[in-house]
């Protein structure tokens, strides 16, 4: 299992990066809202110190000014060979 990480300002995104990483649906967690970048980063960071073994998906930045933050982990499972000796899920 990987650990997936991020924050985002677009929380319906959320969603579409759990399907684009092939994760597992049960593992989501959503926090937020953070009220200011700095916040999220924290929150991030904090969490970075805490997991071995993670990916972070680092956030899409095209709005300006004060946003609402949202932070997400979700597990992705580990890419094991098929009895044809291709990778499946």
């Amino acid at each position: 299992m990987k650990i997936m990480i991020g924050v985002t300002r677009e929380p319906e995104k959320i969603k579409d990066y759990l399907c684009e990483h092939r994760g597992l649906h049960g593992t989501l967690i959503e926090i937020g809202p953070f009220v200011s970048r700095m916040e999220a980063f924290n929150w991030l960071v904090y969490l970075k110190s805490r997991i071995g073994s993670f990916q972070e998906i680092y956030p899409e930045t095209k709005a300006n000014g004060q946003s609402l933050w949202y932070g997400f982990t979700f597990e992705q499972p580990a890419q094991v060979k098929g009895k044809n000796g291709k990778r499946a899920l």
